[in-house]
């Protein structure tokens, strides 16, 4: 008797082991969706003066990806939330509006920044590093337009933080508009969005 028993033990457990239930697969599908990101560093890096000092635009990039500190460190700078209690940014915004988005250009697709959750959800699949020139990094600035002036305000202040960041670790940077209509109908944006420049991060080539 204890044979048929066993048997019928070893067959659930190979069920269960094959094909898993519960809420498994979901989880598995939404984790290569999502990027979670690393905590912000809020100490080091060079002094202010210095950074300020080597800031400087860099348009020749290695083919080198950068590793996920510094991804979250950059986005962090450009636009993360320095005030976990408030939610308020590392930026100012005018009326405290923070209706900047970031969209980043990854190998692995384009991704939004999510600040308050220190994450990346992906936008659009497929690999389109090439068409802004092979840069590892390329943020996507965009706005609402009825923001005019303000909006333009918000790009430029997060745009600065990114170049003294990169100054900071040793990175490249160039803020660019050309390039702007590279995803036309390929990154479906909110009503009313529109991008105002790009701008691409990278490891300086050897030869710059």
């Amino acid at each position: 008797m204890k044979t048929p028993a066993l048997f019928l033990l070893a067959l659930i457990l190979l069920a269960t082991w094959a094909f898993p239930i519960g809420p498994a697969p979901e989880i598995w599908a939404q984790s290569s969706q999502v990027i979670k990101l690393k905590p912000p560093r809020t100490t080091g890096g060079l002094p202010l003066n210095e950074a300020l000092k080597k800031r400087r635009s860099l348009r020749n990039f290695l083919d080198k990806e950068l590793d996920l500190n510094q991804l979250s460190q950059l986005l962090w700078s450009a636009f993360g939330v320095n005030r976990e209690a408030s939610k308020m940014r590392v930026i100012p915004t005018s009326h405290n509006r923070q209706d900047l988005q970031i969209f980043v250009v990854l190998k692995s697709g384009i991704w939004q920044y999510d600040a308050e959750k220190d994450l990346l959800n992906q936008y659009v699949s497929g690999n389109f590093q090439a068409e802004f020139g092979g840069a590892p990094v390329t943020l996507i600035y965009v706005v609402p337009t009825k923001d005019g002036i303000i909006g333009g305000l918000h790009v430029g202040l997060a745009a600065q933080n990114v170049g003294l960041y990169c100054a900071s670790e040793g990175l490249g940077n160039v803020i660019k508009t050309t390039g702007v209509d590279l995803l036309k109908g390929k990154l479906p944006l909110a009503s009313g969005y529109q991008i105002v420049v790009i701008h691409q991060v990278g490891y300086p080539s050897a030869n710059y």
